[in-house]
C-alpha cells in the first residue's frame, strides 16, 4: 500500500518580505494542495491513502475562501475512493473554541482526529489485509505530554500506523507534542508519519520507521522547504519515497569575497547564479581588498531572480584598503579615521566586530567621498 504523507502545509501563510510579489506567492504556497491532491489521483503513482500529519492551515481559523477551496480539494480524494485522515498541528489547533477544525467538522471528508489523547483512530482493509491508524490532536489541557508521549496503543491488525504532529526525543513545551522515541522504538508501529519538524527526515526507532515529511514549500530563507512529496510504501517494511514536489526553489549561498580580486569579480559570481524561478539569499562573507556595497549590487541584479537579497554583513574590509580610505582629505576619509581610533579604543572582539560592520556599512553609504 503506498501513502501519500503530508504535514506543515500551513496554507494561508504570507509573506512580508516579497514586496509586490507577497499576495502572488502566497497564493502559489497555497496552490501546493491543488498539486498533491493532484499527484495522488494519478494512476500511475498508485496511492490508497492521504495522511495529513497537522498544520494544513497557517492558522486555526482560516479565512472563509481559504476553507472552501481546500474541503473542496480534499473531497477530491474522498470522491475517488482514496482514504483520507487529517490531524490538527499546533498552528492550527483544535483547542481553541473557534478552530477550523470544530466550525468545519460535519463537512470535513474522511476522517478527522479531535481525540486528546493516543487512540486507534482509523482502519481499513486492503488486499485482504487490516491497516489500523492511530493518533491524537493535542488539546491544550487535555493531552498529557509531560513526561513526553509514552502510550501508544496497538489493536490486532495487521499493519499499524502512526500519525502525530509533534516533536520527536525533543521537548519544545506542551504545545509541541514531544513524543518518546523509545516508547515508540517499543510501539510495534509499522510506520509514523510526522509532522511539526519542517525539515525532511527518516529515523529507525527499532522495528517502526518515523518519517517527518517536512514543509514542501518554503516560507523564508531561514525555512526553504524541502520541495518535496513523501510516499510510504508499507509492506513487510516500510520504504519512504520523495518525489520532487516543484516547488519554488528558496537558497542561499554563500561567497567568500577573500578569494576575488575586484567587484566585477563578484557581480559574474551573483550572476552565474541567476535563475528567474529561485528565491535567492547570497551572503558575502571574508575580508575585501576592495569596497562592496551589498544594496547597489542586489538592485542591479535583481531582475535575474524571481527574489534576491545579498548580505554583506559579514564581510570586513582589507587594512591597506582602510589605510588609504583614512587618507583621504574626505567626508568619507574623517568617517574611516574616527572608525580606526573607535577600534583601538576597543577592549571587547564584540565590540570591535560592531564597528568594523559600521565602518564597511559607512563606507559602502559615503561612497566615493565629498572633499572636505
Amino acid at each position: 500500500m503506498r501513502i501519500l504523507h503530508l504535514a506543515d502545509l500551513h496554507l494561508g501563510w504570507r509573506p512580508n518580505f516579497l514586496g509586490s510579489k507577497n499576495e502572488e506567492r502566497g497564493r502559489e504556497r497555497d496552490n501546493f494542495l491543488t498539486r498533491a491532491v493532484d499527484f495522488a489521483l494519478d494512476n500511475k503513482n498508485e496511492i490508497s491513502a492521504v495522511l495529513i500529519a497537522g498544520d494544513l492551515f497557517e492558522t486555526h481559523r482560516p479565512p472563509a475562501e481559504l476553507l472552501e477551496y481546500v474541503l473542496s480539494q480534499l473531497n477530491r480524494l474522498v470522491e475517488n475512493n482514496l482514504y483520507l485522515v487529517t490531524v490538527p498541528g499546533n498552528h492550527d489547533e483544535v483547542s481553541y473554541q473557534d478552530s477550523v477544525y470544530k466550525t468545519a467538522q460535519k463537512r470535513w471528508p474522511g476522517v478527522l482526529v479531535l481525540n486528546p489523547n493516543p487512540a486507534e483512530i482509523a482502519r481499513l482493509e486492503k488486499d485482504g489485509r487490516q491497516i489500523a491508524f492511530y493518533g491524537l490532536a493535542y488539546s491544550a489541557g487535555l493531552t498529557r505530554t509531560s513526561p513526553p508521549l509514552q502510550e501508544f496503543p496497538k489493536g490486532d491488525a495487521h499493519i499499524h500506523v502512526g500519525i502525530f504532529h509533534g516533536s520527536l526525543n525533543w521537548d519544545a513545551g506542551d504545545r509541541s507534542l514531544p513524543l518518546s522515541g523509545e516508547a515508540l522504538s517499543q510501539s510495534g508501529y509499522h510506520c509514523v508519519a510526522l509532522g511539526h519538524i519542517h525539515q525532511h527526515s527518516v529515523r529507525y526507532l527499532g522495528q517502526t520507521v518515523a518519517c517527518y515529511a517536512g514543509a514542501p514549500e518554503a516560507k523564508h530563507f531561514s525555512d526553504p522547504g524541502c520541495g518535496t512529496l513523501t510516499i510510504l510504501n508499507l509492506g513487510e517494511t516500510t520504504v519512504v519515497e520523495t518525489v520532487d514536489a516543484r516547488c519554488r526553489p528558496c537558497l542561499t549561498r554563500t561567497v567568500d569575497v577573500s578569494e576575488l580580486d575586484s567587484p566585477q569579480e563578484v557581480d559574474k559570481l551573483v550572476e552565474s547564479q541567476a535563475d528567474p524561478r529561485a528565491m535567492q539569499r547570497i551572503v558575502l562573507t571574508g575580508v575585501a581588498n576592495f569596497q562592496i556595497d551589498a544594496q547597489v549590487m542586489q538592485e542591479k541584479f535583481a531582475h535575474l531572480f524571481y527574489h534576491l537579497e545579498i548580505n554583506g554583513d559579514n564581510v570586513f574590509l582589507d587594512d591597506a584598503v582602510i589605510e588609504r580610505l583614512a587618507a583621504e582629505p574626505t567626508i568619507r576619509g574623517y568617517f574611516v579615521r574616527s572608525m580606526q581610533d573607535r577600534l583601538k579604543q576597543s577592549e571587547e572582539e564584540e565590540e570591535r566586530e560592531v564597528v568594523r560592520r559600521a565602518l564597511l556599512r559607512g563606507v559602502a553609504a559615503l561612497g566615493g567621498g565629498t572633499v572636505l
